[in-house]
């Protein structure tokens, strides 16, 4: 069945019959544009990848644009909140049998995503489905929804990694005709290998406590309100036009800033820009195709939980009792933590100052972190250097282009290495996509930087014996013999740590990488008689 209770709650779950319709269309389509064969040629492979993405875009569109009612959005948003009420009783323990972590998940985000695409569309009135022929059709719409949108975010995720590593991914066509999307050479094994032991690093990260009630007080200081305040106001309005039930109650959204304006005493531009920064219309809502590529943009329904729907070609403004108070823990968690804020808010110069000082933070956390491992293991090094300390001479500055400012310089007797670090303090990220922005910032950014910084340390490895002489006043500190190893130090795991050029030690790896037992290092992969030591995604030798 599509319908299951879920922990007391209602959770649509769609069926496999739908591969018959939209994957055998689909693959149906690819064959009559390219041919069925093998295909494994990197730019030919992308371009089947990106050819099934508009398909399943295409479809998930006409799918939500086909529903011109509320009532429709109504229910979807019903569903989600009913999703946040799972999620709560998951969080403290329970069970979400008979679904999995990652089925749930995606269809959080699926149904988000119809939310913000109904904004586009000139909608009519209606009311909450109640007969059972309305609730089957509906549910049989979403279970549509579901299953194109899940295909969405895989293709998303194929695409992201045909762009990352080359010859990724091959295509094929089964006796069926049916579409078959496939690791190239030793990848797949790669992949199964590594991934599935990440998951527990999110957790040991570096990461920083009571941040959401840090969060609502700066708030509540920069725009001089009350955020509780702010949300009830809202729900008071639902109950002032709709006693009997107001949960899907809609209130003209104008008039939330008069009322913080009101209370508060502040200007009523103030008040806007508050609330603007928690609105999805419209105006700036994302194309689908954004929210699928873009996911950590701040313009989505995760940070903004009123949704402005056009209904009877008015403006009107839907906010889930649940959403509200969740936005502020997302808001906390999943954006300033990362150092994001929506941009409404930042054109208050107390929110812009705050973000700023949490960045600074954010990045000293992991240095404070990575220092107190040190010096747990007793291992000599230096931090935030900016100039070299030299016997009788001055400083040697290297806070310039030709080396830049090193946040760690490790000296690892045990393992003869001169490590060069720095620490990146990056987004939490959990797909391909995510993982691409990431690929991108080290390679365009920080390898160069790296590479300088590598660069001088190598060819000055006097000066920085002697500051290390001078700061540890022992002169009986030798470098001679020492390799040079440049590496990153980072907050939590992405693809980089895989395939960079460079290694990215997460943070509860450090002491590992310090002994000498790296997993990453000690790890080998057999393919056609070769060893695929780290980086773990590149062509194999005989396939260049």
């Amino acid at each position: 069945m599509a319908r299951l209770q879920i922990l007391g709650h209602a959770f649509i779950s769609y069926e496999y019959y739908l591969k018959d319709i939209y994957w055998t269309e689909m693959s149906q389509l690819t064959i009559k544009k390219f041919g069925k064969k093998t295909y494994s040629g990197h730019n030919e492979v992308e371009e089947i990848l990106l050819f099934c993405f508009d398909y399943l875009v295409t479809k998930f569109k006409e799918l939500i644009f086909s529903e011109t009612d509320f009532t429709f959005f109504m229910y979807v948003f019903w569903l989600h909140e009913e999703s946040i009420n799972i999620y709560l009783k998951y969080n403290q323990g329970e069970s979400l049998y008979p679904i999995d972590e990652n089925e749930f998940a995606r269809s959080r985000r699926i149904l988000k995503a119809i939310l913000e695409q109904g904004c586009d569309i000139d909608l009519n009135w209606g009311k909450f489905p109640k007969n059972s022929e309305e609730l089957e059709r509906l549910d049989d719409k979403i279970q549509h929804l579901l299953y194109v949108g899940t295909w969405l975010y895989h293709f998303a995720d194929h695409i992201a990694y045909q762009k990352m590593v080359e010859d990724y991914n091959k295509v094929e066509f089964d006796d069926n005709d049916l579409l078959i999307v496939d690791w190239n050479y030793h990848y797949g094994v790669a992949y199964n290998s590594l991934f599935p032991n990440i998951g527990q690093e999110y957790e040991r990260g570096a990461y920083e406590l009571e941040i959401v009630p840090e969060l609502k007080q700066k708030i509540n200081e920069c725009f001089k309100i009350d955020y509780d305040w702010a949300g009830a106001v809202i729900f008071e309005i639902k109950k002032h036009h709709n006693q009997k039930d107001p949960s899907l109650q809609t209130i003209e959204p104008y008039v939330l800033p008069k009322n913080l304006s009101h209370q508060f005493n502040i200007p009523e531009g103030e008040a806007k820009l508050f609330y603007d920064g928690l609105t999805i219309s419209r105006e700036n809502k994302m194309s689908l195709e954004d929210l699928i590529l873009k996911p950590y943009s701040m313009d989505r329904f995760m940070y903004r939980p009123i949704l402005v729907y056009k209904i009877g070609g008015v403006d009107r403004a839907l906010v889930g009792e649940q959403k509200y108070p969740e936005s502020l823990m997302v808001l906390a968690t999943n954006a300033l933590k990362w150092n994001s804020l929506p941009k409404e808010w930042l054109m208050n110069n107390c929110m812009k100052t705050f973000l700023q000082q949490k960045g600074n933070e954010h990045d000293k956390l992991l240095e404070d972190e990575v220092e107190q491992k040190l010096l747990e293991k007793k291992i000599k090094f230096c931090r935030n250097i900016k100039s070299f300390k030299q016997h009788k001479a001055n400083n040697i500055n290297i806070n310039n282009s030709l080396c830049g400012e090193i946040d760690f310089i490790i000296v690892n007797e045990k393992l003869q290495k001169l490590i060069v670090v720095d620490c990146k303090y990056n987004k939490a990220r959990y797909e391909a996509v995510g993982y691409r922005t990431d690929d991108t910032n080290f390679k365009k950014k920080y390898e160069p930087k790296m590479f300088k910084k590598h660069q001088w340390v190598s060819n000055n490895l006097s000066a920085v014996t002697q500051h290390l002489q001078i700061i540890y006043n022992d002169n009986k500190i030798n470098l001679n013999g020492f390799n040079v190893e440049t590496v990153f130090f980072i907050n939590t795991p992405t693809f980089y740590m895989f395939n960079g050029d460079y290694k990215a030690i997460t943070l509860s790896q450090v002491e590992a990488y310090l002994d000498g037992n790296y997993k990453y290092d000690l790890l080998v992969i057999e393919y056609e008689s070769q060893e695929i030591k780290h980086p773990f995604f590149r062509k194999p030798n005989n396939h260049e």
